[in-house]
C-alpha cells in the first residue's frame, strides 16, 4: 500500500461538486434542474442574468432565500437555507463555482475573499429574493 501525502493547501480545497451533492442537490437535482414548486432550476436563461451579478449567488449561499418566487408560469414557494453558519468561505466558494460550472459559465472561481465580503454584510432570506426581483426585473 502506497501513502500519498498532500501538500495541506490541496488537502484542505473544498470539494464544490461534493459539497452540491450534500447541501444542494435533494431540491435542486444533481444537475441543477429544480423540483417543481420547491425548488427552481438553479441554470438556464435566467440565470443568464442572475450569473451576471457576480454578488448574487454568494448572498444566496450566505443569507439563503425564502419567499415565493415565479419562474416563467410556474411559481415556486420554499426556503432555501442560509449556509453561511454552516460552511466556511472557501466551502461556499467552492460550491457557488460549482453552481457556475453547472450552468455552463466559464467566468473565474469564486474566492473566499468574495464570499467573506458577502458575510459582512446583513442580509436575511428575504433581502435576497429582493435582489434578485431586481436583478430579473432589470
Amino acid at each position: 500500500m502506497t501513502l500519498v501525502l498532500l501538500p495541506p493547501a490541496v488537502a484542505a480545497q473544498a470539494d464544490g461538486a461534493a459539497l452540491y451533492a450534500q447541501h444542494c442537490a435533494a431540491c435542486h437535482q444533481a444537475d441543477g434542474g429544480g423540483t417543481v414548486g420547491l425548488a427552481p432550476a438553479i441554470k438556464g436563461e435566467h440565470w443568464t442574468r442572475l450569473g451576471a451579478d457576480r454578488g448574487y449567488l454568494p448572498m444566496v449561499l450566505v443569507h439563503g432565500l425564502s419567499g415565493a418566487i415565479k419562474l416563467g408560469s410556474a411559481t415556486f414557494v420554499g426556503s432555501m437555507p442560509a449556509f453561511g453558519g454552516q460552511l466556511d468561505d472557501a466551502a461556499l466558494a467552492a460550491l457557488a463555482t460549482h453552481v457556475r460550472r453547472l450552468q455552463g459559465a466559464a467566468d473565474a472561481p469564486y474566492a473566499a475573499d468574495e464570499v467573506r465580503a458577502e458575510r459582512a454584510r446583513p442580509g436575511s432570506p428575504p433581502q435576497t429574493r429582493q435582489r434578485r426581483a431586481q436583478i430579473l426585473a432589470g
